[in-house]
């Protein structure tokens, strides 16, 4: 009898080493969360918990790693070992570890070529192109300079000569095919507080003898820079067609006039075809793919967005790889949430987070181990010593 309850003395203590040894070589692991050992009366193992304590977040820059910051868990599907693609049948797995990068088909996985799963429950693919699209809307900020000339009237404008108009600005849109063309907006002071607008486009052919433009609108100010025709929107902006780009609405916003300074930017959609470049993350889960064309980068509206996972108890996962877990009966079922609402984390992109391991606290466990290890082993080593006494007394 005493040599069972020794043998399951030394099988406890050797699985300890194991446990401590695996927590103190993942110390450096993404998202490891380290594990405590439990015993019953220091004879027979009983089980470990793992402890899902948050690590520290390293910011690395690499533009498809992510971290979560609070609660919550990413969702993944295997890989089907026949296919490549998500698998229909094997289960969900759950991680914190947030290394990922795109496969040869730009779906988003892990390390082991699981697939990150979007907030609908799909593999997540980035497309590696962008088709090209037309622009259909712009932004404009505007001040205009209230200490500029008037341009006398005997003065026709011709966009062709800078005597004839005191400001312009320039910005670029896209036609159905991505083809670009510039689009020149002039400012002509024809009276105190007053401005006539204009516009060009490269694309249009300059008729000969040159056709004058048709004026775009008219401005007028009060005497605090504040604009009164046309009558702004609620917001204080207004829409503005432009002739030079036909297809596209603008707005304005809050358009006013102070002295010594012009400031005309303006923000337009549309994109030529472009190439995939990079990928982020934002607080929030949402996905946005950069893409690039002759230089230009654009970055769409984000379409696609993750959730995190929580579950009622963590220790009920059950481990399916080193950074990975299914829910159980005991853990209950997983529970979607978006990144930064009550209760789940939010993501920090171009960071990771780091094994929770207590490194020194592990080591200490593990000289602590050793000993009971080596203890227990010489009390088997007595024990044995003396059935071979005793049987040699007995012969």
């Amino acid at each position: 009898m005493g040599m069972n309850i020794d043998t399951a003395a030394i099988t406890s203590a050797y699985a300890n080493l194991t446990l401590l040894g695996t927590n103190i070589s993942n110390q450096n692991t993404v998202g490891f969360k380290s594990s405590s050992f439990s015993d019953t009366l220091g004879q027979a193992v009983a089980g470990n918990s793992q402890s899902f304590t948050q690590g520290a977040i390293q910011v690395d820059n690499k533009p498809l790693d992510v971290a979560i910051s609070g609660n919550g868990f990413f969702k993944l599907l295997p890989a089907d070992s026949k296919t490549g693609l998500p698998s229909t049948s094997l289960p969900a797995q759950y991680t914190r570890d947030g290394q990922f990068s795109l496969n040869s088909n730009n779906y988003l996985v892990n390390g082991a070529g699981s697939f990150l799963i979007d907030a609908g429950g799909k593999a997540i693919q980035i497309p590696p192109t962008l088709p090209p699209s037309a622009s259909s809307t712009g932004t404009m900020q505007l001040n205009l300079d209230s200490g500029e000339a008037v341009i006398p009237a005997a003065k026709t404008f011709n966009p062709s000569d800078s005597t004839t108009f005191n400001k312009s600005s320039s910005t670029t849109i896209f036609d159905a095919d991505g083809k670009t063309s510039t689009v020149t907006v002039y400012y002509v002071k024809s009276a105190a507080n007053t401005w006539d607008v204009y516009s060009s486009n490269s694309a249009t052919p300059v008729a000969n003898p040159p056709v004058a433009l048709t004026k775009d609108t008219t401005l007028i100010f009060n005497a605090s820079g504040a604009l009164t025709t046309p009558t702004p929107l609620a917001d204080g902006s207004i829409p503005l067609t432009l002739a030079g780009a036909p297809g596209v609405s603008f707005t304005v916003n809050k358009p006013t006039e102070s002295s010594n300074y012009f400031g005309n930017s303006t923000t337009v959609d549309g994109n030529a075809k472009s190439q995939y470049v990079s990928c982020t993350f934002g607080s929030d889960g949402s996905i946005r793919p950069t893409y690039s064309s002759n230089g230009v980068n654009v970055t769409p509206a984000a379409t696609t967005s993750i959730n995190l996972f929580t579950f009622t108890n963590n220790n009920g996962l059950q481990q399916s790889s080193l950074n990975t877990w299914v829910e159980t009966a005991i853990s209950g079922p997983a529970q979607a949430g978006a990144p930064t609402s009550s209760g789940y984390g939010s993501l920090q992109a171009g960071a990771t987070e780091s094994s929770n391991v207590d490194t020194t606290k592990a080591m200490v466990d593990l000289l602590s181990a050793q000993r009971a290890f080596q203890a227990e082993s010489q009390v088997i080593n007595t024990q044995s010593q003396i059935l071979q006494d005793v049987a040699q007394l007995g012969r």
